[in-house]
């Protein structure tokens, strides 16, 4: 049996997957963010090791003696500082801590080649950027080493300070031809190798590791790879299928060979590392569930209705972004914002046009990765929001494209883990040959033509207003 660990940046949940590949147990426990200041969105580093070893224990307990590896996931793109002893300094800025949004224009003059080298677009999410931000206000020493979590709890089950090479991708620093840390990067941010963890292959196992607390000896410890990589692994999404991540972001990637970087100097798109020399290809938009989250709680309610019809059609539009924006837009400073209402407009047309701009930030990383020869002609869908069904059929209607749903779309990432821990101890050929439940569709939810046309004609006239609104917002600083 493998344990699962997936850190996600609301939760972090951990699994026992048996030899079938068929999830046993699950143990799940809330990642609130630590918000101290305005732009902030931290995690408190020692909260999450407490939380992992919580999942182990409660998980493994029943079948400690049938353990033989335990297999990790983390979300991409958070920082914290350790000092030399490994006591934490700086607590875990999240991809949604947007303080170093005025440093993102320092890494946008170094240009496209950056971008070409790291696969990662100059954005206030990178640890790249945060680096910035932390050494212009000395807080970052020479002895200081910087963690992107995954390595912190490699270090506490094993002594060793690691990351694998899938998280490593997701921080700005990684040279993803090479997949070595990038000189260019690193001299950027003025820091060297010594305050970064080793770069290991996440798909072979790292290390043989005693837990003796929880009665779990000499199991093997595989690095695994970041959340989003392992979803597309746990669903077999490949080349012309891509996962549509429907969670707190908006996400949609698919596993290439190569790496594939955006021929535009926009840098629309991120190209990551994944496992076993698969590449993630695709773009996540910081508004997805949590921009229909926090406007239900303006509204006081605690579901919502939609209009049925698109009301875009009537000139009603939201850009979602309540969370400023990382593909394809890479604004900080852009806003939630409402236009096209009147009087004979009810809540449900304006939630329809919430997560019809969520939809459409989507359509443009597609059209992106199109323009660069990713084609994507069917959707898998994940996350909690792939349970409501109107939200699926809005998306399949704006993107015009078939989504399929799966039977157990919230766990995809932990039996992709499983699957790499599998592949790890050779139990499995390859990544690509392995199955899982979480592989078993459960519907299909296909576009309508009509809607298909509205929204394709729709799509143009939300440009034009994020275009406006990025030239009216701008940075207030």
């Amino acid at each position: 049996m493998i344990i699962a660990v997936d850190v996600g940046t609301s939760s972090v949940k951990v699994g026992l997957v048996d030899e079938r590949g068929s999830l046993v147990d699950v143990y799940t426990q809330s990642a609130p963010l630590y918000i101290p200041t305005d732009l902030a969105a931290e995690h408190v580093l020692e909260s999450i090791w407490a939380a992992v070893m919580d999942g182990i224990a409660a998980v493994a307990r029943r079948y400690r003696n049938r353990v033989a590896a335990v297999s990790l996931s983390t979300y991409l793109h958070g920082l914290g500082v350790l000092d030399s002893s490994f006591s934490v300094v700086v607590n875990v800025m999240t991809h949604l801590d947007r303080r170093c949004r005025a440093e993102q224009r320092i890494v946008e003059e170094q240009g496209y080649e950056l971008y070409t080298r790291t696969g990662c677009p100059p954005l206030f999410t990178f640890p790249l950027c945060k680096t910035l931000w932390l050494r212009r206000r000395n807080l970052l020493k020479h002895t200081h080493r910087l963690t992107f979590v995954k390595d912190y709890i490699v270090y506490r089950l094993s002594g060793r300070h690691a990351v694998d090479l899938g998280v490593a991708s997701g921080t700005g620093f990684l040279n993803i031809h090479q997949l070595k840390w990038d000189s260019k990067a690193l001299d950027l941010a003025g820091i060297d190798e010594s305050m970064l963890p080793e770069l290991h292959e996440g798909s072979r196992v790292f290390d043989y590791i005693s837990i003796r607390d929880l009665g779990l000896e000499r199991v093997a410890l595989v690095l695994g790879s970041f959340d989003g990589a392992l979803q597309n692994i746990g669903y077999g999404v490949y080349g012309e299928k891509a996962v549509l991540n429907i969670g707190s972001t908006a996400v949609v990637r698919t596993l290439v060979p190569n790496p594939v970087v955006d021929r535009a100097q926009e840098m629309r798109f991120f190209t990551y590392y994944a496992a076993e020399g698969h590449r993630v290809v695709g773009g996540a938009s910081n508004n997805g569930m949590t921009a229909v989250e926090w406007v239900k709680s303006l509204a006081g309610v605690d579901r919502f209705d939609v209009s049925e019809d698109a009301v875009c059609r009537d000139g009603v539009f939201v850009l979602p972004f309540v969370a400023g924006e990382r593909y394809p837009f890479r604004d900080p400073n852009l806003t939630l914002t409402a236009t096209g209402l009147r009087l004979e407009h009810r809540r449900e047309h304006l939630f329809k046009a919430l997560i019809e701009g969520v939809g459409f930030t989507v359509r443009s990383i597609l059209t992106a990765l199109e323009e660069n020869g990713v084609h994507i002609d069917h959707l898998h869908c994940g996350g909690g929001g792939c349970s409501d069904y109107r939200i699926v059929k809005i998306f399949a209607d704006v993107l015009c494209k078939p989504i399929a749903v799966h039977r157990d779309p919230r766990n995809a990432t932990i039996l992709g883990a499983a699957l790499v821990g599998r592949r790890a101890m050779g139990l499995t050929a390859s990544l690509t040959d392995a199955d899982s439940l979480s592989r078993e569709v459960l519907t299909h939810i296909y576009p309508s033509n009509e809607l298909c046309a509205a929204y394709s004609s729709c799509i143009r006239r939300f440009l034009l207003l994020v275009r406006t609104m990025q030239s009216i917002e701008g940075d207030p600083q």
